[in-house]
């Protein structure tokens, strides 16, 4: 798979700024680009993994199983991953460290591309294991599964696909996916550095 990966970043990446409720929100790709990330997502299927929580393990066993299914982009293609972390800390990073001073950005874990593809999946209330998480919107064809931040009273319902959403992800932003109602959802998340997880559980890191 060979990507120019100059072409498939939106052109006003980290220049159209909004910043609500402390959730940076900025284009990241193009919509082409999510296009084919999704039928890349679909050509590797099998490959998707399910992703159980400890919430949904030992803490809530009556619930669901797993709330969604994860392909890392390592898996993929690791130019991908790399490209990827020079994106984010050419266009994503500056503001981070503008806006949230003296927080910054020590590195990245493969991002993930996370499926919802059976209707009632949802995921409960929870805070990430990551300093800050990006979240891409990579389709907009499914009903439900909406990514809402009761605190805040925020969600991404207007977020356009290929538009990034960036928060600081261990206190202050807990959020939840509605149930999913119709379709399949498809979502770039990622995770930075320091959280509690070892490089091969998150599909290997990138460090600054």
């Amino acid at each position: 798979m060979i990507i120019d990966y100059k072409k498939i970043i939106h052109k006003d990446c980290g220049k159209k700024i909004d910043i609500i409720k402390d959730i940076i929100i900025t284009p990241f790709y193009t919509e082409d680009f999510c296009d084919e990330l999704v039928n890349i997502s679909k050509f590797y299927s099998e490959k998707f993994t399910p992703y159980i929580t400890y919430y949904d393990h030992v803490k809530n066993k009556d619930t669901q199983e797993h709330p969604w299914d994860t392909l890392f982009f390592s898996k993929i293609n690791y130019f991908l991953f790399e490209d990827f972390c020079k994106q984010y800390e050419t266009f994503i990073t500056p503001i981070i460290e503008k806006h949230f001073k003296p927080e910054n950005v020590k590195g990245w874990f493969s991002p993930m591309i996370i499926r919802y593809s059976r209707p009632g999946q949802f995921v409960k209330l929870h805070n990430d294991t990551s300093e800050f998480t990006l979240n891409v919107k990579l389709n907009d064809n499914y009903k439900g599964s909406l990514l809402k931040f009761p605190r805040q009273n925020f969600d991404n319902k207007d977020i356009p696909k290929g538009w990034s959403m960036v928060w600081p992800s261990t206190v202050t932003h807990p959020h939840e996916t509605t149930p999913l109602k119709k379709g399949t959802k498809y979502t770039l998340s990622s995770w930075s550095h320091p959280p509690s997880w070892s490089h091969e559980e998150m599909g290997g890191s990138i460090k600054r």
